[in-house]
């Protein structure tokens, strides 16, 4: 049986993983942030999410599930990713934007869902938690700046706000639906961390590297080093 101890920890890590978002966007409103800051900002959180990925993901899913499933869970993963991506950009316009903001938590949400279904998950949780909030200030400046439905600035918090509670949902399923089950865990998280992967090539690192300058890729740089550190640390 779930204690209650057990469902405020997940509340509480998933949360937090989840409302950084809405705080990168509450910082994008009242916080002036140069293009520069900006594109360091979304490279950093790119670096940090590549370090989650491959430290706390896809080690972790080899080890439970061995090379070949891994793999395959991998491809699997960017593939699902790239269809549903390809469906957020056929509905086009406010819809999209949301569906693609949506898209870009879901794999970050489902293996935080995993990790705490297994006992673990306060890293993958601080470190996503981390990179939500570039992400967030990021996520904020291009909806008010763009000419859809979350052009204003109340919109596009609420829109943000919805997103942020994605992990606390998935966190919950996790630890209700797939406690005590190992391999479905390490699964879930090696299809995480190749939606995590198609999102950074396809979005992310384009997106920060776009104006070809040292900053961002330094913040790239900046962002695996100290994701690299944290698992070592307390992973």
């Amino acid at each position: 049986m779930t204690e209650i101890a057990d469902i405020l920890s997940v509340v509480a890590l998933s949360a937090l993983a989840g409302g950084t978002s809405l705080l990168g966007a509450l910082l994008g409103r009242y916080v002036r942030f140069g293009n520069d800051h900006i594109l360091f900002l979304t490279a950093f959180g790119a670096g940090i999410l590549i370090s989650a990925a491959i430290f706390e993901m896809v080690i972790e899913a080899e080890d439970a599930i061995g090379i070949v499933w891994t793999l395959v869970a991998f491809v699997a993963g960017s593939v699902v990713f790239i269809v549903a991506d390809l469906f957020a950009e056929k509905k086009g316009g406010g819809a999209a934007i949301f569906l693609g903001m949506s898209l870009d938590t879901l794999p970050e949400s489902l293996a935080i869902g995993a990790t705490l279904a297994g006992g673990t998950g306060f890293v993958l949780a601080v470190l996503i938690g981390i990179q939500n909030v570039p992400e967030g200030i990021a996520s904020y400046r291009e909806m008010v700046s763009g000419k859809g439905v979350f052009r204003s600035p109340k919109k596009a918090l609420t829109a943000i706000g919805i997103v942020s509670a994605i992990p606390v949902a998935l966190g919950l399923a996790g630890l209700f639906f797939l406690h005590g089950m190992e391999h479905v865990i390490a699964a879930i998280l090696a299809v995480s961390a190749g939606g995590i992967f198609y999102m950074l090539f396809y979005d992310m690192i384009p997106k920060a590297h776009k104006d070809r300058k040292w900053m961002p890729t330094f913040g790239s740089v900046l962002g695996f080093i100290i994701g690299f550190a944290f698992v070592t640390l307390f992973g």
